[in-house]
């Protein structure tokens, strides 16, 4: 086996922008990780029979939330070099592989795409209602670098590290983050609301403006902190909604 360069290294990283170009209903990301795992495991196996054997141990089904493949791919061939070098049997990488891209999935969806991407658009939202285009955008292309920048990290992190890259990410309390991220969404809608809403609220009395603006924060941290189902919190806002429309706190 040969040692793993720097190369082959960027060039799967580069590759991870593209995995989802080849998704498939029954592999999902199967083909695209071999594509993005290819550079690597040219580089570490010159034989033709074991790298045939590397090859097979990405022959199923693979799926992982886009923005935390680099992460993936960084764990992977960081079992991969300890494999190709004797030190790990391969049996180990088979049974953790569906494991790791479960995990990271889970987090990548919670914090990317469940209160990050929302956390975004409601902040253009509020900026671009105010009539701040040039923030919005700027807020963006702040918030793409960032990514990015998490991207490159996470996967050279976890290329170095390994399995012990996981202690790490565990003790940042990703779902703490997430609830308090959700919490700032339900403030930031509220402020949208407000704004939105600004010249019809001027003739209702104070308690229903109060209440229209301060349900949807509470309705957030009573969710996610005493766990009520979100049907009671539905009942409730139609409730409120129909004394709204009968005049019921307009008194």
């Amino acid at each position: 086996s040969m040692p793993l360069t720097k190369r082959a290294a960027l060039k799967c990283l580069a590759r991870t922008a593209f995995v989802n170009a080849a998704m498939t209903a029954r592999g999902m990301q199967q083909i695209g990780l071999s594509y993005v795992l290819a550079p690597a495991l040219r580089c570490l196996y010159t034989d033709p029979v074991t790298l045939g054997q590397a090859f097979a141990r990405y022959a199923g089904h693979s799926n992982t939330h886009v923005f935390m493949l680099p992460a993936y791919t960084g764990l992977l061939l960081s079992m991969e070099e300890q494999i190709a070098g004797g030190v790990l049997p391969a049996s180990v990488l088979t049974s953790l592989r569906t494991t790791l891209a479960t995990t990271l999935s889970a987090l990548g969806d919670a914090f990317f795409s469940g209160s990050m991407r929302t956390f975004w658009a409601l902040t253009c939202v509020f900026l671009l209602l105010e009539g701040n285009i040039w923030p919005a955008a700027i807020f963006t292309l702040i918030l793409l670098s960032i990514l990015q920048i998490f991207r490159v990290v996470s996967f050279f992190f976890c290329l170095t590290h390994g399995i012990a890259a996981l202690r790490w990410i565990r003790s940042v309390d990703v779902p703490t983050w997430v609830e308090r991220t959700k919490i700032c969404n339900a403030l930031l809608i509220c402020l949208t609301l407000w704004i939105m809403l600004d010249a019809g609220l001027s003739g209702w009395s104070l308690p229903t403006q109060a209440a229209t603006v301060a349900f949807v924060p509470l309705a957030a941290l009573v969710v996610g902190r005493l766990h009520v189902p979100r049907l009671i919190i539905w009942t409730l806002a139609l409730g409120l909604l129909f004394l709204i429309s009968q005049g019921g706190l307009n008194g």
